[in-house]
């Protein structure tokens, strides 16, 4: 069962890589030119290009100089295209975060600019090997000249937005938008699809069989779809009892099932080859990814080496509406992909408040403890967050304790007085909005320095 896994692994690297899309494109094209090879000569295309002659050209040389012209200029623009690509995936590791190298690699709008270029090459070859040394003139292949030029200004054309979006997609502005937006959009199709119903219907798993782990890696999924199948066939119940990008080392149980199956060895490795582990962190997998990444944007702009603070005050507060939006949903996700029923048969364990905490605002706070602006921003985050918390306790007593631990950074780090103050102005409204909520709790720094 190790080769389904193994295939899909592949497969997610091909279609992950950025040369997908320029091979189906250089294929496509080629297949362009050997069917214009085939067609050049027949009646009705000499007739049509003799209709139309301003468009061809009638002479080999002039034929060949222009292809070789197309094809060097090509070649040259495509060295360069690739040189900008690798000098923006190396910014990006160096400014923004590794993390987001996936994302940029795999952004279709320059693979296809990439893909044509490489086409474009490609075709006025095949094109150029076409041409005989007959002097006739039905010998010069003229309706594919002309397309090789077509696609030579097209090539222009998209290296004029090539260069455009390149620059663009390195500003921090930029990728922080437009992870927010992809993350804020995968929160909101799974808050849609989630039903309150169903949610109460989450089973008591504990005491079930516990699934141990096929191999060492970052758990980011299942197969659903095959999963579903297999459940329904056997009539299983699993709850994947670990977050999206858990690290599990191989014999870790990671997945709960209803019955115990383990004397069962050919279907326990059919459930696992459902299983998908991978390194890669794409926010199209999980909406953890996408506040990971923005996250990491923040503590790498808090570093000496950059030192943004703006950065990190916009990535904070990106956070904290993904975390106010991820409080509407379910601590426990399902899906009723080929169920025959109205209760689920596979469920997905969901990264809680003090977890979603843990990973994304704890760093920001380390790295920044020392920056009055940092730590205001993140209690007014917190603020905002226990506005919209809806009386759920563990909620609640995550964000305080995320708080008290904010104060105690702050207590221990800032020593202006001014600074203090305006910081405690704002624990001020952290225990306004507290007290609204009939919380009899209260967060205040000492008016005099903290002493070492």
């Amino acid at each position: 069962m190790q080769a389904p896994r193994k295939l899909a692994a592949r497969y997610r690297a091909i279609v992950a890589s950025i040369g997908f899309y320029p091979a189906i494109i250089i294929s496509l094209l080629m297949t362009l030119a050997m069917v214009l090879a085939a067609l050049e000569y027949q009646s009705w295309v000499m007739q049509f290009k003799q209709d139309w002659s301003i468009f061809f050209v009638s002479d080999i040389d002039t034929a060949k100089t222009l292809l070789s012209i197309l094809a060097g200029g090509l070649i040259s623009l495509t060295v360069f295209s690739f040189s900008m690509v690798m000098v923006v995936l190396n910014n990006a590791a160096a400014t923004l975060s590794p993390r987001v190298l996936p994302g940029l690699i795999t952004m279709k709008a320059h693979q296809y600019v990439l893909g044509m270029y490489l086409g474009s090459i490609v075709f006025t070859l095949l094109t150029l090997m076409n041409i005989h040394e007959d002097q006739e003139q039905f010998n010069i292949p003229a309706l594919a000249t002309f397309v090789a030029l077509i696609l030579g200004i097209y090539s222009l054309i998209l290296f004029v937005f090539f260069i455009h979006s390149i620059s663009r997609s390195i500003q921090v502005d930029n990728v922080l938008n437009t992870l927010f937006s992809q993350t804020n959009k995968q929160l909101k199709c799974l808050i849609e699809y989630q039903q309150q119903d169903v949610l109460t219907l989450v089973p008591h798993y504990q005491d079930w069989y516990q699934l141990p782990s096929p191999t060492a890696g970052y758990f980011k999924g299942v197969n659903t779809q095959q999963l579903t199948k297999l459940l329904n066939e056997h009539n299983l119940e699993v709850v994947v009892a670990v977050e999206p990008g858990f690290f599990c080392v191989e014999g870790f149980p990671y997945m709960a099932i209803s019955y115990d199956i383990s004397d069962n060895q050919e279907l326990c490795e059919k459930i696992n080859a459902c299983s998908v582990f991978y390194i890669e962190e794409y926010i199209g997998d999980h909406y953890s990814y996408g506040l990971r990444q923005i996250a990491e944007i923040a503590i790498k702009a808090l570093s000496p080496g950059i030192n943004d603070p703006g950065t990190a005050v916009k990535a904070v507060d990106m956070l904290s509406i993904l975390t106010i939006a991820r409080l509407h949903v379910g601590d426990y996700n399902y899906t009723l992909l080929n169920c025959d029923s109205n209760k689920p048969r596979l469920w997905f364990y969901e990264p809680s408040l003090a977890s979603l905490l843990e990973q994304n605002f704890d760093p920001i706070r380390h790295y920044g403890c020392g920056d009055p602006t940092i730590l205001v921003n993140l209690i007014e985050a917190l603020k905002n967050i226990l506005f919209v918390c809806e009386h759920n306790r563990d909620y609640t007593r995550a964000l305080y304790n995320y708080v008290q631990a904010t104060v105690y950074d702050a207590e221990h780090n800032i020593n202006n007085p001014y600074e203090r103050a305006h910081i405690n102005r704002m624990l001020e409204r952290m225990n306004h909005v507290a007290a609204k909520r009939g919380d009899n709790i209260e967060f205040k720094l000492s008016q005099t320095q903290a002493a070492d």
